[in-house]
């Protein structure tokens, strides 16, 4: 979710290299509390002091997933190899436990 929380301000060890963006994000053992965290970023409008943070007020129904059949039956795409690098077998294996979740729950995707 680059963009959407704002950067200004915190201190970047890469500063000045924007080929690889870094995001700042909320740790939580609850989505409700990400949900929270984030809710209560984008209401102060931090596009007004940031002016790399997307402008863009908080949108229930994007949230709710509601143009995607309210999150039901989602398409999703996983990278078992990108030529480059092979992920380690407990990579893989979580990869592979991951489609199966998502598979059973009714989800569509590779």
């Amino acid at each position: 979710s680059y963009g959407r929380i704002p950067y200004a301000g915190a201190v970047n060890s890469m500063e000045g290299q924007d080929s690889i963006p870094s995001v700042l994000g909320p740790l939580s053992n609850s989505l409700t509390g990400i949900k929270i965290f984030v809710q209560s970023v984008i209401s102060a409008k931090p596009w007004l002091k940031d002016p790399l943070a997307v402008r863009k007020k908080w949108d229930d129904e994007g949230y709710a997933l509601i143009e995607h059949g309210g999150g039901k039956k989602l398409c999703f795409g996983l990278v078992w190899n990108n030529g480059e690098t092979i992920p380690h077998p407990p990579i893989i294996r979580a990869l592979e436990t991951t489609k199966s979740a998502l598979l059973a729950a009714g989800h569509s995707g590779d």
